[in-house]
């Protein structure tokens, strides 16, 4: 099932970003998952996604990255 706010938030990624808030336990680590069937995910708590995320060395030509728990970087 898709969130509800699956679509909006396809219909805004054209533009450079797009953030996604909100409380613990409310679906945004969902709706990045069901996002990112298309694009380059990284979860910041995943050591190898952590490592890529510290040496940029993700696909640039990529249209679309997802980075999740971003915040808990330093």
């Amino acid at each position: 099932m898709k969130r509800y706010l699956y679509e909006p938030i396809l219909k805004d990624l054209p533009k450079k970003v797009v953030l996604v808030t909100g409380p613990r336990q409310c679906g945004k680590t969902t709706l990045a998952k069901q996002l990112s069937e298309d694009w380059d995910y990284f979860y910041y708590d995943f050591a190898e996604d952590r490592l890529a995320l510290s040496e940029m060395s993700w696909n640039r030509k990529k249209e679309l990255i997802i980075f999740d728990e971003l915040h808990k970087s330093d």
